[in-house]
């Protein structure tokens, strides 16, 4: 913490930081922005999230269990994709984030190519940092069992109506992906801002085969990987009974588990897995906000950092506001994990700890622990300006932490200034190189347009399958285990 501070940037990089009056001395010349009513910290850094502008409540997908709310997901209509990310991009910047993990989820689910493409042009023209996971998924499109299993269960002709939406809608292929990846990795080799991963949408989803061969590839491509595990107990189960061990040590046999590998949610990890991901490096990307909303529980965070896990923070496109504001997901994060852990008052992670999961600990999870996540010299430039008078208007205890603060208070119309990469991309609570307003209406008009025939056919086939697999996990077999936190019980 440097009291009367400043940041001095050259280029894209962090050249020196200081007290104002050296730093001032020392780069007479330079332009100057902020002033003595401002705090500056590192660009936050959203470990989770999918790029959507438009949230899946506001086109239509109540939030619920996740399993049944996925069917909604699958046929939520289509909109336009770029518009969709650089949408998103603007609200991220908007909260003080400067870098984020984005998991790829396109909404077509012929156009892979198609929406990828356009989501990594929309980075770059909004200027957001990003690692970028291509998705991947070859089995269990509609429930954890295999597709013709949960159709020959249907009604003949729901099952007919599906298979042949299914067939139009053309799933891409492991190849149609690899070749994807490929061709990305060339046009983005080098890029400053772009980092590719690969992205298997979760163990329940691709078979062994699959996740072999996507760890031959990122070994030999020098590639990270991004997936999501255990987000339900569902899941957990399924993998104990798919698997006859852990999801992750299971993963851990296949030799998939390294310091490349970052999770989404993790939330029903066993201790002995927290373990696993602490000795091989494995990220947990933790989503509060998703995860109370989609109904699949809480993360035992206070474990995982005693376990020396490291948690990154995400909003998974799905914050308790629909607003996606990384200051308010630190807040709730804070607070969520403040639940008692017994009797005893034994210790939570303090807003320190928070600010860390969505700084240094979320430059570990996408692998650029080296380039961002603190301000110090040598670093890439992204920081961000919070306007501390609004912050703590009328008054608040000057002996206050100034990072409690931050987390007790902080709001994304707190956010005066974003650099990104030595790029001023928010200056003064106004985009530097966007419309915003015609950004945010040009996506509406995209939301009301007619789908297509084949978008119609399987958006219809699968809100008519949605009451089969709500009934396919009534009645699941449930494990024992002892909760992390102490909440109440009836008993």
């Amino acid at each position: 913490m440097i009291e009367d501070g400043a940041v001095a940037i050259e280029d894209d990089s962090i050249v020196a930081v200081g007290s104002y009056a050296e730093l001032r001395s020392r780069f007479s010349a330079y332009s100057e922005i902020g002033s003595d009513q401002h705090v500056v910290i590192p660009g936050l850094i959203n470990s989770h999230h999918h790029g959507w502008g438009l949230s899946t409540f506001q086109l239509g997908a109540r939030d619920d269990y996740l399993e049944p709310w996925l069917i909604d997901l699958m046929s939520l209509r289509p909109v336009d994709p770029y518009l969709d990310a650089l949408s998103s991009c603007m609200k991220l910047i908007r909260s003080g984030v400067t870098c984020v993990q984005h998991a790829g989820a396109p909404r077509d689910p012929d156009a892979l190519e198609d929406e990828t493409k356009a989501a990594l042009r929309a980075y770059e023209d909004c200027g957001l940092r990003v690692a970028y996971g291509i998705p991947i998924q070859d089995r269990n499109t509609y429930a954890y069992v295999d597709d013709e299993e949960f159709l020959s269960a249907l009604p003949r002709p729901v099952a007919e109506r599906l298979r042949q939406a299914a067939d139009a809608s053309g799933m891409p292929s492991v190849e149609r992906f690899l070749a994807l990846v490929d061709e990305l990795r060339e046009v983005y080799a080098g890029h400053p801002r772009i980092r590719l991963l690969l992205g298997p949408q979760t163990p329940e989803w691709c078979t062994d085969k699959l996740l072999e061969l996507l760890r031959q590839k990122a070994t030999e491509s020098n590639m990270g990987i991004h997936m999501h595990v255990l987000e339900s107990p569902h899941q957990r189960e399924y993998c104990l009974r798919e698997y006859g061990r852990p999801a992750l040590e299971h993963l851990d046999q296949l030799g998939f588990l390294g310091p490349d590998l970052s999770i989404a949610h993790g939330v029903w990890l066993t201790r002995a897995e927290m373990e696993l991901c602490a000795d091989r490096g494995v990220s947990v990307c933790h989503n509060p906000s998703s995860n109370l909303r989609l109904r699949v529980g809480v993360l035992p965070l206070a474990s995982m950092l005693e376990s020396g896990v490291n948690v990154a923070l995400g909003m998974d496109s799905t914050t308790i506001n629909d607003d996606e504001d990384m200051l308010q997901e630190m807040r709730l994060a804070a607070k969520l994990h403040g639940l008692p852990r017994g009797l005893s008052h034994a210790w939570g992670p303090t807003p320190r700890d928070v600010f860390q999961l969505a700084t240094v600990n979320g430059a570990r999870a996408l692998g650029l622990a080296d380039e961002i996540g603190v301000l110090e010299a040598h670093r890439r430039a992204d920081a961000v300006l919070v306007n501390y008078e609004a912050l703590a208007g009328p008054y608040v205890d000057p002996t206050l932490d100034l990072l409690d603060v931050i987390v007790q208070r902080g709001r994304a119309d707190h956010v005066d200034t974003v650099v990104i990469g030595g790029e001023i991309v928010l200056a003064d609570g106004r985009f530097t190189a966007l419309d915003e307003d015609e950004i945010t209406e040009r996506l509406a008009d995209s939301a009301q347009a007619s789908p297509s025939e084949r978008s119609r056919a399987w958006m219809g086939a699968l809100r008519e399958a949605r009451p089969y697999v709500e009934r396919f996990y009534q009645g699941w077999p449930e494990s024992r285990y002892e909760p992390s936190y102490r909440i109440n019980s009836p008993t």
